[in-house]
């Protein structure tokens, strides 16, 4: 019995031991917890532990400050996007504006001719039309990136489309003295796509070219093993490897201008349309010249 005794006795010291020994530990991660709460830092618990569970415990609660930290970052980097947004989408829609109330002024004067008037009211509806067109690419790119932009897929032909677009652009290249070089393959698989959007990425890419092209511009649409692709190429001599990593963010401007008529949206928008439809698109700069690339997947759906 004696012996019993002092066995229980010691099995209850070292359970206190133990038992100390833990809340040491946990009142240590407290306080080291507290600190990182109460600070802006970077830190993470640091303990050194005999008991197993602890050190779990440690990792644990290490593994939520990283997320929590990455978290704060996400949320300070969407908080200035949008922010830089707003600011972007205030002055393009301000510049159209003011153009319009001050040509609206000038109507009103009653000093000015009846041509005069005829010809403030043409460039009233024109500055109108692009603010429609900002105001829809606004609209557009908010349902793409919620995933609400709705596409009517079906069989349809790339190459088609291309030469409808093309030939829509036409008088554009001539009257910027840039030479278009065509190679379009015709015999081309269909793709399953949404006719519009193609087509507005299409356009949005040739204006793209027609608006930073010089002299010559190449347009390719050709076949490969796994798919089609589409090759838009024009000279770029100022365009960095930087700036072509972004050339598909919101609003990003190469050459950090904004007019008005131009948003650095086309490309934003393009890049929504390709992907949501199940193809990929991506930039390549190379010796002065700019490829947009687009790979398209063959149909495969028959109808």
């Amino acid at each position: 019995m004696r012996a019993l005794a002092i066995v229980s006795f010691i099995i209850t010291i070292i359970f206190c031991i133990v038992c100390i020994l833990l809340i040491h530990d946990i009142k240590d991660i407290i306080n080291k917890l507290k600190k990182i709460n109460n600070t802006d830092t970077n830190s993470k618990v640091l303990i050194s532990s005999p008991f197993k569970v602890i050190r779990k415990l440690v990792l644990e609660i290490n593994k939520s400050i990283y997320e929590k930290l990455e978290t704060k970052a996400e949320y300070k980097k969407i908080n200035s996007e949008i922010k830089q947004s707003i600011a972007n989408i205030a002055h393009d829609l301000r510049t159209p504006l003011t153009s319009i109330i001050g040509y609206i002024q000038l109507i009103e004067d009653g000093k000015i001719s009846d041509s005069e008037k005829m010809e403030y009211i043409k460039i009233v509806k024109k500055r109108a039309k692009n603010l429609q067109v900002l105001i829809e690419s606004f609209y557009d790119l908010s349902r793409l990136e919620s995933k609400e932009y709705k596409f009517q897929l079906e069989n349809i032909s790339l190459s088609q489309i291309l030469c409808d677009t093309i030939a829509l652009y036409y008088n554009d290249f001539i009257n910027n003295d840039i030479e278009p070089v065509i190679d379009i393959d015709e015999k081309l698989p269909l793709i399953y796509a949404d006719k519009n959007a193609v087509t507005r990425v299409i356009s949005n890419l040739i204006l793209n070219m027609i608006r930073h092209g010089r002299e010559k511009v190449e347009i390719q649409l050709k076949k490969q093993e796994d798919g089609i692709i589409t090759v838009f190429k024009n000279s770029a001599p100022n365009l960095s490897k930087e700036d072509a990593e972004h050339l598909f963010d919101r609003f990003f401007m190469a050459d950090r201008t904004r007019n008005g008529n131009n948003t650095g949206l086309g490309l934003t928008i393009s890049k929504g349309l390709v992907e949501q439809m199940g193809n990929s698109i991506f930039a390549e700069l190379a010796e002065g010249k700019l490829s947009i690339i687009i790979k398209w997947k063959i149909c495969m759906v028959k109808q």
